[in-house]
């Protein structure tokens, strides 16, 4: 028993000091308030040298406090909705890529190669713009000559054939053509491209072997001498007179119906050549606040338009391959100009589903439904400056006629165009989207608002998060320590005797 005692005594004694040796949770407070870096917590722990100067300095914490964690809060909200900003920068160049020249004469049916085909005239007047003005203007074109249609003999596949072979050949077309000052046969630089407003000559076309220039100026670029033939025209899909011109990136489909521009006969037209360069960021971000873009750049990127799998994706591409889809559910063929693997329509498909089916009107309205098309993030487009005179002098055109170059001076006005194209600079216009919030710039900012708010810093946060951790520690240590059993009346009355007998 004595031992017993002697052995329960020490162990009281420690737990006793072990108490009275901790630090409890009020002089955890005051040692914090003491040594924080925090601005203003030294002065709620300290005396008070006037009244109320405790709630005022407390007032301030939680005011600064709350108003920092607000504008925290609104910066992260800030950056979950993927903000940009743009961009433009002017990128100096000592070589640059010459573009893809696409050259398609307005007419695009040769009249001499028509055939004596009465039903075969009609379709192409009822593809032809002016019967659509013709509507507008009252007129109707006489077709008492038309006999019955042949469907055996007008076929899909003859109506390709004959616009193949109907269509102005390359030799009639360009008459010269000279790159970088140097005449070149029309046919090494110039190769047949079908596109939607007929059979055109594309220039620099070859993705493998691209043609760059390294000076700017007339004499830096291509440079051609056409004759359109006016005195062979025929109806075809636009009215003018002269060429388009399209000019874009070699791996782009010529869409020449919605972009291009007209060069008319008896000029000599200048396209001065400004290259810019946009980027946009893809998904999460909206490219220039609009949408989401298409990273055509990626990493084992193609095209998921099949009907343009030679080129790569582009939005205007993507709303021509919807308006082929759509064209191709009502009538069940293709137009004789259109890409795709179907059938082509023959003449009566044509007369009767495809010419009605197509109109301005609801084309519209399949465009505007092809919601599916976004645009790229990574685009380049080359603005034109046009500048043109009359092709030649009076004094040279009457010494052309005079020579038996010409026949006379009005067939040079209505046929032939000198056109030169060419980079006016070889500085590049970059407009590029970037992020208007990055974690970096949170923090530089959440950096600023601590120490204007709070003075404090990251080290500052860490002392308060110690503080909090220990104090969290030692309460729910103490809450949990069990009080001291109390002794029993024999142990005290065995504990007096023994302190008796020891004495």
């Amino acid at each position: 028993m004595k031992l017993a005692v002697e052995m329960e005594k020490p162990k009281d004694q420690e737990e006793k000091e072990e108490i009275s040796s901790s630090v409890g949770p009020k002089d955890m407070v005051d040692m914090y308030s003491q040594s924080a870096t925090i601005h203003g917590v030294s002065k709620v722990g300290a005396p008070q040298i006037y009244k109320f100067r405790r709630i005022i300095w407390i007032s301030l914490l939680i005011a600064m406090s709350i108003s920092l964690s607000c504008i925290v809060y609104l910066q992260f909200r800030r950056y979950q909705e993927h903000p940009s900003m743009t961009i433009v920068k002017a990128e100096f160049n000592d070589e640059l890529i010459f573009p893809a020249v696409t050259i398609c004469n307005t007419n695009q049916y040769h009249r001499s190669r028509l055939p004596d085909d009465v039903p075969l005239l009609n379709l192409l007047y009822n593809l032809s713009e002016f019967a659509h003005i013709g509507k507008y203007l009252n007129f109707t074109k006489d077709e008492t000559n038309q006999g019955p249609v042949s469907i055996t003999h007008h076929t899909g596949d003859y109506l390709y054939s004959f616009a193949m072979a109907a269509a102005h050949t390359l030799e009639e077309m360009f008459h010269l053509c000279s790159w970088k000052g140097r005449q070149i046969n029309c046919s090494d630089i110039f190769k047949r491209a079908v596109t939607d407003v007929g059979v055109c000559y594309r220039f620099n076309g070859n993705t493998s072997d691209v043609l760059t220039t390294t000076t700017t100026g007339s004499r830096s670029g291509l440079r051609v001498i056409l004759d359109i033939q006016q005195n062979f025209s025929f109806f075809s899909t636009t009215s003018q007179s002269g060429i388009k011109v399209l000019l874009n990136e070699q791996n782009e489909s010529p869409n020449l119906s919605s972009h291009g521009l007209f060069v008319r006969p008896g000029t000599s037209t200048a396209l001065g050549v400004r290259k810019e360069e946009r980027i946009g960021l893809e998904s999460p971000y909206k490219a220039f606040g609009t949408s989401y873009c298409y990273n055509t750049r990626a990493e084992g990127f193609e095209t998921p338009l099949k009907r343009f799998a030679n080129y790569t994706y582009t939005r205007s591409t993507c709303q021509r391959n919807c308006v082929l889809k759509h064209m191709f559910k009502q009538c069940n063929c293709r137009h004789f100009f259109s890409p795709g693997e179907e059938d082509y329509c023959s003449l009566e498909q044509l007369e009767h589903c495809y010419i009605p089916t197509f109109t301005d009107k609801e084309m519209e309205e399949v465009v505007h439904k092809c919601t599916a098309c976004p645009s790229r993030c990574h685009t380049i487009s080359y603005n034109t400056q046009l500048s043109s005179a009359d092709f030649a002098s009076s004094f040279i055109i009457d010494y052309m006629v005079d020579a038996g170059m010409i026949q006379d001076s009005d067939y040079i006005r209505n046929n032939v165009i000198d056109l030169r194209i060419f980079y006016d600079t070889l500085t590049v216009t970059k407009t590029e989207q970037i992020p208007e919030l990055t974690i970096h710039g949170i923090l530089a900012d959440l950096g600023g608002h601590l120490g204007l708010f709070l003075g404090a810093s990251i080290l500052s946060l860490t002392e308060l998060v110690e503080f909090v951790a220990l104090y969290i520690m030692e309460w729910w240590k103490r809450r949990r320590q069990k009080k001291p059993k109390s002794s029993s009346p024999n142990q005290q009355q065995m504990t007096v005797m023994d302190n008796v007998a020891m004495s």
